[in-house]
């Protein structure tokens, strides 16, 4: 399961953060459309879906997880599919989101992986991508 996956950031998740990555991107697969999915000790605390961009799912998730929980929580994220720019993950990281786990294969991962080190956020990429409609 692993090999699935690739650590692209500087930063390395613990087994914890790890953990719930997986945790997180396993629910990504049962929600479609632009999915977002925040997890806190492996309890889903948000999900955005159905928008027309991953900004937009985003910024849901986050409100939702703010209606439940301290962001002071360690909380990742994960996505049915890449970032196509910086803003979603930015939004993410700026909500209080140490770690994301992501599709690789954005034209512009390079520029995600830039924004994660420059953060010290965590960053693995997939082989796999979710994205359903």
């Amino acid at each position: 399961m692993k090999k699935d996956f690739r650590l692209v950031s500087k930063k390395k998740p613990n087994r914890s953060q790890f953990e719930n990555l997986i945790f997180a991107f396993n629910v990504c697969r049962f929600v479609k459309s632009n999915a977002i999915v925040l997890v806190s000790n492996k309890s889903t605390v948000g999900i955005g879906s159905g928008q027309p961009s991953r900004l937009d799912s985003s910024q849901i998730a986050i409100n939702k997880m703010n209606k439940f929980i301290n962001p002071k929580n360690d909380i990742v994220a994960a996505s049915d599919a890449f970032f196509p720019f910086v803003d979603g993950i930015e939004t993410l990281v700026q909500s209080g989101v140490s770690a994301v786990i992501q599709p690789a294969g954005s034209i512009r991962d390079k520029e995600i992986i830039k924004f994660a080190n420059s953060t010290e956020t965590i960053l693995v990429f997939s082989k796999t991508r979710h994205f359903r409609h």
